[in-house]
């Protein structure tokens, strides 16, 4: 059985246009941006250390970093960066809790590198209700 070249040649096209319709590529999302800032009491505007900022802890001068966290995702062209919604906690002992809340619809597509500053947050110390 013989096939024509013209039939060969229209399949070769359509496997070519096949691939390139349902082509996929892994690409890098952001799942949080790099995140820096300092943690000061409110009354006395002095740095809070050992704070709990995510999974660090501030260091003497109230600094905190939380590094940027990436992710693989297989998409398809044309298809939009997904949001990117990040919300951190923010605790220590003896103070009222905080966090640190970001949202970006196209956030995800972030390039490597992102980076928000918190600048500086204060805590308000917690209220000790002792009832007996």
């Amino acid at each position: 059985m013989k096939i024509s070249y013209s039939k060969k040649y229209c399949t070769i096209v359509f496997v070519i246009a096949i691939a390139f319709t349902f082509q996929s590529c892994l690409v890098s999302r952001c799942k949080r941006p790099q995140i820096v800032g300092y943690i000061y009491d409110s009354i006395t505007r002095m740095p809070i250390e050992n704070c709990k900022v995510g999974e660090n802890l501030t260091d003497a001068k109230g600094y905190f970093e939380l590094k940027e966290l990436r992710y693989s995702q297989f998409t398809f062209v044309g298809y939009e960066a997904p949001p990117l919604m990040v919300n951190e906690l923010i605790s220590k002992e003896g103070y009222e809790k905080k966090s640190i809340a970001l949202f970006n619809p196209f956030g995800g597509g972030n390039r490597k590198g992102a980076l928000h500053n918190a600048d500086t947050i204060f805590l308000k110390k917690a209220i000790i209700t002792d009832y007996k």
